[in-house]
């Protein structure tokens, strides 16, 4: 149990997901059982144009809304949110997607094993699936330089072997729900806009171990996560943003040595796998929504 409990900056990045995403999410975080008097919501709306500001505004007079006047790109207003928490003075900022529902207690086990080491600089929740709340999505991952993989941990097998553990170290966690430390962002920086969307969190979690700081998964912490949902209905400008962030995201934190090796693998085995298996996972994506709009 916390004696005292820290400041928090909850920010939520929205663009166009008010129904079906942004107020179940909003629902979820305003119903956490942390401090109401330590912790501020702030949701950044990149210029959306379905309502949600105003649907914000009517429901949650207290969040912080930050109206883009254009789409600034996630990780630029992902920055945004950080530098207002660093100026108000909160001890953690703590980045969150519109797609994920979260747990009462979850920023609770968050924030103690926060406190529990001041090394540990970004601490992450178990992510599962929204539709499958028992099946994990994501736990965790060891990230292969050699290679630019990204192998998930396995529960019970790759992470978390002994039950009594409650906070494992991990390269890297995805980046829908992780609390960060303020000091954090002082030492090593903000999310670095190059990447604009998918592998700024793998980015900044290198860097962060770099600088001296752990980054820990939480076993009793849980959200739901919709996984991708705003991002598929652009399948394509998706798989774009993905192989070349992976590329960007290798010549920025590997080694010579490991890059000797990951071009060639790059362009010759994942590149090509990836479009075979992207293409499979995109029409799949289109079926399903051709399903949905029949009713099927």
């Amino acid at each position: 149990m916390l004696n005292s409990f820290p400041s928090v900056l909850a920010v939520i990045i929205n663009w166009n997901g008010r129904d079906g995403l942004l107020l179940e999410c909003l629902d979820s975080i305003t119903g956490i059982d942390y401090p109401g008097d330590r912790y501020k919501v702030m949701v950044i709306d990149n210029a959306s144009s379905d309502g949600s500001q105003e649907a914000i505004s009517l429901r949650y007079p207290d969040i912080i809304l930050v109206e883009n006047k254009e789409n600034a790109g996630y990780v630029k207003a992902v920055n945004q949110g950080v530098e207002y928490g660093l100026k108000s003075g909160a001890d953690y900022i703590w980045v969150l997607n519109n797609d994920v529902v979260v747990q009462q207690d979850v920023l609770n086990r968050l924030v103690e094993a926060g406190e529990k080491d001041e090394e540990i600089g970004v601490i992450a929740p178990v992510i599962y699936y929204y539709d499958r709340a028992e099946e994990i999505d994501d736990i965790g991952y060891r990230i292969n330089f050699w290679t630019g993989r990204l192998e998930k941990l396995k529960l019970g097998r790759t992470i978390f072997t002994d039950s009594k553990d409650e906070i494992a170290d991990v390269d890297s966690i995805l980046g829908c729900a992780n609390l960060i430390k303020a000091d954090v962002f002082r030492r090593i920086g903000y999310f670095k806009t190059i990447y604009k969307l998918y592998f700024e969190e793998t980015d900044f979690n290198v860097r962060a171990k770099r600088g001296g700081f752990r980054v820990v998964v939480v076993r009793g912490a849980k959200v739901l996560h919709k996984e991708a949902t705003t991002m598929n209905r652009f399948i394509f400008k998706r798989a774009w943003l993905l192989l070349r962030n992976l590329f960007v995201f290798e010549l920025l934190n590997a080694r010579l040595m490991h890059l000797v090796i990951f071009i060639p693998y790059y362009f010759f085995i994942h590149l090509p796998y990836f479009i075979v298996r992207g293409t499979f996972y995109g029409l799949n994506v289109k079926l399903a929504g051709i399903d949905k709009m029949e009713g099927r």
